[in-house]
């Protein structure tokens, strides 16, 4: 049969004259398709559910928020204003930073657990030479070509912090319910006890984050307050900044005692019983489709072939 010529009725008969190969096609496909399934490292996801706290200081208001109530007085000081942002936005978006993301891994040496094919543990140190020389090669010439600049790799072995960061945010994930205004901190890890420890003390170190910034904040505000208290003798000034100084003092005091100071947990993290991947019944679905499609490709390159070869014997 002329190969531009293959209808529907003969591309059936085709595939029922070669259904064999279909076959083989098909287990094959699927047999890898389980196999990976089988011997992939399990990966599960732990959450936990948050309710975003204001820390802008008490009766929600900071020195911003005071300062700018009190006008014009407040701004001959340098106070008042508003803020582009909420706190709450504010502390959502450091739940997502780098800068604790950072902190996070180098408080509990996180590095040596993301990388730990590139551990030696009976060593104590990072195994020497590169863990893939030929992906490293490739990664260095994808980056000269588009431009990127190049990272050397430490000649210890060691990850980049780059490197460090990237695995771990794989690992992390922040997602906020736009009507409830909910945040569900997620982790995922091969260990399910690992990936809610590693959930419950984010939060923890998150809300510990926050509440340094806020004191760090409060103290250099006091200080500033003290000094202009010294420097003015008008009483309206006076009265405006002991009413700001009162406010900071508040706001670090609030800070010092709330435990859960940035993120309230309203569901705390357990241990997933479930594996989120691999998911075992959509490699089979991939391995038996996959191997459906390839077998009718096989086919009919076989086909193709057949029919030049008797086209050139004719």
């Amino acid at each position: 049969m002329d190969v531009d010529e293959l209808g529907l009725y003969d591309f059936v008969q085709l595939v029922r004259t070669r259904r064999r190969t279909l076959g083989w096609t098909i287990a094959a496909t699927t047999i890898m398709a389980l196999l990976i399934g089988i011997f992939s490292r399990p990966v599960y996801l732990a959450e936990t559910v948050l309710a975003p706290l204001s820390t802008g200081g008490v009766d929600g208001q900071g020195i911003e928020g005071l300062g700018s109530s009190l006008g014009g007085i407040a701004s001959l000081v340098g106070l008042g204003g508003k803020n582009g942002a909420s706190d709450i936005e504010q502390n959502i978006a450091v739940l997502r930073s780098r800068a604790l993301a950072d902190h996070f891994i180098n408080q509990y040496q996180l590095a040596v657990v993301l990388f730990a094919d590139r551990w030696d543990k009976g060593e104590g140190r990072w195994k020497k030479g590169l863990p893939n020389p030929i992906m490293d090669r490739v990664s260095r010439l994808l980056d000269s070509l588009s431009g990127d600049t190049v990272h050397v790799r430490p000649s210890d072995g060691a990850p980049t912090p780059d490197e460090i960061y990237r695995a771990f945010d794989k690992v992390r994930s922040v997602d906020r319910q736009e009507k409830s205004g909910l945040v569900t901190l997620g982790m995922k890890w091969h260990d399910p006890i690992v990936a809610a420890t590693w959930a419950s003390e984010y939060v923890t170190a998150a809300n510990d984050y926050v509440r340094a910034q806020k004191i760090s904040e409060a103290q250099r505000s006091l200080t500033y307050l003290e000094d202009q208290i010294q420097k003015t003798s008008l009483t309206e000034m006076h009265t405006a900044l002991y009413k700001l100084v009162e406010s900071e003092t508040k706001q670090s005091m609030v800070a010092n005692v709330r435990e859960e100071f940035a993120f309230r947990i309203i569901d705390p993290a357990t241990a997933p019983e479930r594996r989120v991947s691999p998911k075992r019944v959509v490699l089979l679905g991939i391995g038996l489709m996959g191997g459906f499609m390839l077998g009718l490709g096989i086919i009919l390159v076989q086909n193709y072939f057949s029919v030049m070869r008797i086209a050139r014997r004719g």
